[in-house]
Formats: structure tokens, C-alpha cells, sequence
């Protein structure tokens, strides 16, 4: 049966299938345009334009009460959570005859019943629900208590979990104050001061060129997440205006949010070695997991984009229900606890975006095919053993997947980046190891 995962967070939407494919996070955001309901990046990209028609509380406040002016007044939220789902169902769901649902702890009762009689309606067959941060958690090396931290569009949530035999989540606590969206207008209007200081062009001044800056937004905090500066341009009036952002005033305008991250994070005195898992679009944040790491003294790991949907599918026999009524998983067996088996490790999604699973490495014109085998990478190719006093990369088949496993020191990138821990591979990738003089191509060979 095809199987999919769907993780419901409102910073995006995302189907994730066994095989790998991750849909394209869709932000929960909803505008009424005339008559009609724009949903997720449709709607975020009109946001800026028309702001007070714009709703993106509607995941968080999941219910049935009247949105009020200016939406009409037969609107709900629950109406616009059934047309935001439909949106991803229709995009990306295919043919899948089984759906488990990642979704936070915050969500009660009521609404995972409102959530369920949603996909009912929509025909989607959801048959596991399943919290985000145990399923983010499942199959890792962690601390006897773990902390999951994730921001959403209006708050932070951060779920305390055991693990040990089981994991198990102990309890969810919340920051209101602030979420992605808090922060994006702050450095919107940082980014704007910059503008006026160095140009006397104000972005925010015209709904247009405002609506430029967020559509850009995402992708210069990227950029300022790996490096000390990025360049932002925006014509308007036929005239080009450039400035240059630097890292450092992203991150010190952003310093009383994480502080607030940081004291949710400590808010309790831990008796225990913790590690702090922290989500992945949380991570993209400039600076953020540096200062997490800083004032925690906790071991901090970040998660790729989809921990919590490929968990779910890992350990979706154990999740599923034929029950019409669905009850949310809260716990897992722990990692030493596991019965013999193949399981589905959470792991960085291809590197190149590519979805053909490879078949050999292409070492100086030679073809290695790749197998449950160890292939030992070092600066001349590949190596027949391993080489005590360096520090190792290697390929093989693993868990219906090709990984490169990259130990610290070891100096391999996958195109351009460098890599460290177990990285999945796509037919397409380049490796290159420290001291290589040419690169080692990752091909898929029919036949």
C-alpha cells in the first residue's frame, strides 16, 4: 500500500513517501480575494498587499467559532484548515492509500477530532496521528530527557521527552509572545532601516516593494545563516536600490526572541544530561542554535526538514489504526529497545534534490557499485580498508536508502557543502574528500 506521511505544523505543511519525496512546505496563510480563498504560498505571496484579509492563526486556533470582519461571516477556521489541506491533498497526496499525521503535542482533543473529521470530509485516509517531537525523536542516539523546540507562525513549542526503553513525551509548554511571523517583521524593518540609511528608499513605504522584501526574506536569512552578509536589491520607480545586510544586526535584533527561546528552554532546573533537538526551519534562524548551544550546556541536534514525518512513516505499523477513532501516539519503544528489523533512520534528505536512488560512485573513471558494503572513501578513491589513524567516509545501501556516513574531520563535501553525520545521496551528487584532486560522482546505471 502507498504510504505517506503528513507533518502538520504551520510554518509548512509537507507530505513526505518512503521513497524520499518531500513536498514543498506549504505555510498555513489564507486570504479571502473578492470571492474566493487563497490558501499557502499563494496566499503568502499576496500578503503584504492586502494585510487585513490576510488570516494566519488558523492551524493554531483550529475550531469552529466565526472569524469575524472582514472575513464573511459563515467563515470559520476550521473551514480554512479544510481548504489549506485540500490545497497539499490535491498537489501532492497522489495516490496514497494511507496517511499518518505528525502533529504537535499542543493540539487538543477537540481539534484532533476537528482535524480528523476535516480529512474525513476530504476523503483523506489518515490512519495514525502520532506527536511531532516523538516521532522527530524516534531512532537516535539521545540523552536519558530531550528537549524538542519548534517556532511556529505565532509561538514556540517546546515538548519534554523520556527516553529510555520507550520514548515518551512528558509534558508541552509554550511561548506565546512571539513566532516565525514576530520575527520576519523585525528583520523586515531592519532590513528596511538599512535601506533608508544607505539609499533613502523605504521598502515598507508601498505595499508593492514591501511585499518584494518578504517574498525575499526567506532566502537572504538562509544565506545569513552560513555567512557574515548577504545583498538585498528591489527596484522601484525605475531605479535599482542595493544594500548590504550584515549577519550581525539580524541577529542582534532578533536577541530578545531567542533569549525568550532560551529561558523556555531552562524554565526548569534538569538533573539530568539533556539533549535539545531543535526543528529544522527553527534552525535556519540566523544565529539562534549558536545561542541555544551557548546558554543551555545542552548537547544540541538539529533536525533535518522532515525528522518528524520520516519517523512517522519508520514506525507507521505501530501508529496506524483501523479505528474511524484515532488515538494519538504519545510514545515509542527506545532505540536500545528495538526488536531486530529494517528501520527507516531519519536522515539529511538528498543533497542535489534528485529522487533516482543510486547505483555506483564514479572514481576517476571507474564505476563502484554500491551495496550493503562498505565503500571507503579516501584522498586517492576508494580505499580496501579503513585507515586506523583517519578519519573515515563511506557509502553503502542502508534502510532503502544511499547513505554517506562522514565522520567529523573527515573533510568530505556533497556538492560544495560540507557534510558530517549520515546524509542520504541522489543519482547527481558530487563528493569530494580533502586532498582528492577530482570529485566522485554519484550515478544511477540502468540495468
Amino acid at each position: 500500500m502507498n504510504r505517506v506521511a503528513l507533518k502538520l505544523v504551520d510554518t509548512g505543511l509537507q507530505l513526505v513517501s518512503p521513497g524520499g519525496r518531500l513536498s514543498r512546505p506549504s505555510p498555513g496563510f489564507a486570504m479571502i480575494d473578492g470571492r474566493e480563498l487563497v490558501v499557502g504560498r499563494d496566499a503568502e505571496r499576496s500578503a503584504r498587499l492586502n494585510p487585513r484579509r490576510l488570516h494566519s492563526l488558523f492551524w493554531q486556533d483550529l475550531g469552529t467559532v466565526p472569524l469575524g470582519r472582514p472575513f464573511p461571516g459563515y467563515l470559520r477556521s476550521a473551514d480554512l484548515a479544510h481548504a489549506h489541506l485540500k490545497s497539499v491533498w490535491e498537489a501532492d497526496g497522489g495516490d496514497a492509500g494511507e496517511v499518518i499525521v505528525a502533529v504537535p503535542g499542543v493540539y487538543s482533543d477537540d481539534q484532533l477530532a476537528l482535524l480528523l473529521g476535516i480529512a474525513r470530509e476530504l476523503q483523506i485516509p489518515v490512519r495514525g496521528l502520532i506527536d511531532a517531537a516523538v516521532a522527530a525523536a524516534a531512532d537516535r542516539e539521545l540523552e536519558s530527557h530531550v528537549l524538542h523546540l519548534d517556532l511556529h507562525q505565532h509561538r514556540a513549542v517546546l515538548t519534554e521527552l523520556d527516553h529510555g526503553d520507550e520514548i515518551v513525551r512528558r509534558s508541552v509548554r509554550t511561548e506565546n509572545r512571539f513566532g516565525l511571523l514576530t520575527l520576519r517583521d523585525i528583520w523586515a524593518r531592519v532590513i528596511a532601516q538599512t535601506f533608508v540609511r544607505s539609499t533613502r528608499f523605504d521598502p515598507l513605504h508601498v505595499a508593492a516593494t514591501e511585499q518584494v522584501l518578504y517574498d525575499q526574506l526567506a532566502d537572504h536569512l538562509e544565506v545569513l545563516a552560513k555567512k557574515d552578509s548577504t545583498t538585498l536589491r528591489i527596484e522601484s520607480g525605475g531605479r535599482q536600490h542595493v544594500v548590504e545586510v550584515e549577519r550581525s544586526r539580524i541577529v542582534e535584533a532578533a536577541m530578545p526572541s531567542y533569549d525568550s527561546l532560551r529561558s523556555l528552554v531552562v524554565e526548569q532546573e534538569y538533573t539530568r544530561a539533556t539533549t535539545l533537538l531543535i526543528s529544522h526551519s527553527t534552525a535556519a534562524l540566523p544565529g539562534v542554535v549558536d545561542h541555544l548551544s551557548e546558554h543551555t550546556g545542552f548537547d544540541v541536534v538539529v533536525l533535518h526538514q522532515a525528522a518528524a514525518a520520516s519517523g512517522a512513516l519508520a514506525h507507521a505499523d505501530r501508529v496506524r489504526s483501523s479505528d474511524t477513532a484515532l488515538t494519538m501516539i504519545t510514545r515509542l519503544p527506545g532505540l536500545d529497545a528495538r526488536p531486530p528489523g529494517p528501520v527507516t533512520i531519519p536522515m539529511t534528505p538528498p543533497a542535489g534534490g534528485g529522487r533516482h536512488l543510486p547505483t555506483h560512485l564514479v572514481v576517476h573513471g571507474v564505476a563502484h557499485r554500491i551495496d550493503s558494503e562498505l565503500l571507503i572513501l579516501g584522498p586517492a578513491g576508494i580505499e580496501d580498508r579503513p585507515n586506523p589513524g583517519q578519519a573515515q567516509a563511506t557509502v553503502c545501501r542502508l534502510a532503502g536508502q544511499v547513505v554517506l556516513d562522514a565522520q567529523p574531520g573527515s573533510g568530505v563535501t556533497v556538492n560544495g557543502d560540507m557534510a558530517e553525520g549520515r546524509t542520504a545521496l541522489a543519482a547527481g551528487d558530487r563528493l569530494r574528500l580533502r586532498g582528492a584532486e577530482s570529485e566522485v560522482l554519484v550515478v544511477a546505471m540502468a540495468g
